[in-house]
């Protein structure tokens, strides 16, 4: 089985990396300092350029006419490959698998908190879930099924954010990158039929390898994206998506499909207290995706079903909520935006219902937590909980008495020691979301 699964991977980044040469990929863009004040070129090229580095070059870029004679506050264009470089990595925050995950070659096994370098190649099983972060706190979700190489993940020694290339060879990736990124550090998603350019943003990328299709969908912010044979690339804004087909040609750009809205719930069996929960869809939808976890932020185990029609079966409901999250597939297989939820229940009739929500907090063992969260109502917001030091155990931690209604949160901790052993300082870990929670009596209608 490990034979097959090496000789799989390798031949797909084999067609993928002989996909890619059919086109020209962008050049890297230079990177770009602004001058302090003392600068020289001499100086800067004795701290931070590999050797020998072409100065005169440099001048020309810049039109300089004396390199040790630089005006404090302008901006210099560096080629990267004058720049010394150092390798990254990723920390693995969440880990979501009843069997073991390898990475390599040669492989080895990973687990919550292992340090992934460049080069390593993870193929996450059906039915599990990884995610890691990157030293600029970026986020990489690996949902089940995908199988995706770190082609390229090192620093360089003048930006903080490291260069990134991940080469996709079946599946999808979800990514959160870090919105401080400069708009030049390269960060790149490869797929046999495209190429992605991010510049700090939230999106998706998706390779059928059976299909030989693939799509690329934009959350927040733009990304660059072209097929293999596509003469240019495509901005695809926020609230976008683009198909690919198997020729490697982009295909017309799709308006993301809305996530499917709660509707109603009726009892679906009484003595399991189990619900059936009915959505309103979109008009243009094939089918709909949910997505199911035990805590309100999904890095915890996750189960997911694609549906037919907008309706689902829960498992019998406590006051300790359940999470969905949502989405809508197009007949393009572009996946709509998303919407989560919690559900509880009570089973006796009561008129408020105080709900518990769940919250994973992987690597924060003995890390003080800082924690929000907030209800929003009647148009208006109320702070139900501000603190700098909410603690886990056992890397998770539970928030009680919640009544159903809206609400959003963000978190943020320093990683505990020990997990990220090549790093300077410690990771901090950032996340924030919403949810709506909705409470659940025998008597709901």
């Amino acid at each position: 089985m490990r034979k097959a699964w090496g000789v799989f991977i390798g031949a797909a980044l084999v067609a993928a990396t002989q996909a890619q040469q059919t086109f020209d990929a962008p050049e890297k863009s230079p990177i770009i300092y602004t001058i302090q004040s003392g600068d020289t070129l001499s100086q800067l090229s004795e701290k931070y350029f590999r050797q020998p580095a072409d100065l005169k070059f440099i001048q020309h870029l810049n039109h300089l006419t004396n390199i040790d004679l630089l005006l404090t506050g302008e901006k210099l264009k560096i080629p990267r490959e004058f720049v010394k470089q150092s390798p990254s990595h990723a920390t693995i925050i969440s880990y979501s698998c009843a069997r073991p995950i390898r990475v390599g070659l040669p492989m080895r096994m990973v687990s919550m908190g292992s340090v992934l370098t460049e080069g390593a190649i993870l193929d996450i099983p059906s039915e599990c879930h990884v995610s890691m972060m990157l030293e600029d706190s970026s986020v990489i979700y690996l949902p089940s099924g995908a199988a995706v190489k770190i082609s390229t993940l090192r620093k360089n020694a003048l930006e903080s954010s490291p260069e990134v290339q991940l080469d996709l060879v079946r599946g999808r990736l979800e990514l959160e990158v870090y919105k401080g990124r400069s708009p030049t550090t390269p960060f790149d998603i490869r797929t046999p039929l495209s190429v992605t350019g991010v510049r700090g943003t939230e999106f998706r990328v998706g390779y059928t390898p059976s299909d030989q299709t693939g799509q690329v969908e934009v959350l927040n912010g733009v990304v660059e994206a072209m097929g293999i044979n596509d003469a240019q690339s495509r901005p695809v804004k926020k609230g976008e998506g683009i198909p690919f087909d198997r020729t490697g040609k982009a295909m017309p750009i799709e308006k993301l499909l809305d996530a499917p809205v709660f509707e109603r719930a009726t009892i679906d069996n009484a003595a399991q207290n189990s619900y059936a929960i009915k959505f309103t869809g979109a008009p243009l939808a094939s089918s709909y995706v949910a997505t199911s976890a035990t805590s309100a932020n999904f890095l915890g185990d996750r189960t997911s079903q694609t549906m037919r029609t907008p309706t689902l079966i829960t498992p019998p409901l406590s006051l300790q909520a359940t999470f969905y999250e949502l989405l809508t597939l197009s007949n393009a297989g572009i996946a709509g935006t998303t919407r989560r939820y919690g559900f509880c229940a009570a089973q006796l009739d009561v008129k408020v219902i105080r709900c518990k929500a769940l919250f994973d907090a992987p690597l924060s063992e003995g890390r003080m937590i800082a924690f929000s969260l907030i209800r929003h109502a009647n148009e208006q917001t109320q702070e139900l909980i501000s603190t700098q030091k909410l603690q886990a155990k056992n890397r998770r931690f539970a928030i009680e008495g919640l009544p159903a209604g809206h609400y959003s949160w963000r978190m943020s901790y320093a990683m505990a020691q020990g997990t990220n052993t090549e790093a300077q300082e410690p990771l901090i870990t950032k996340q924030s979301g919403s949810f709506d929670l909705i409470a659940l009596t025998a008597k709901t209608p």
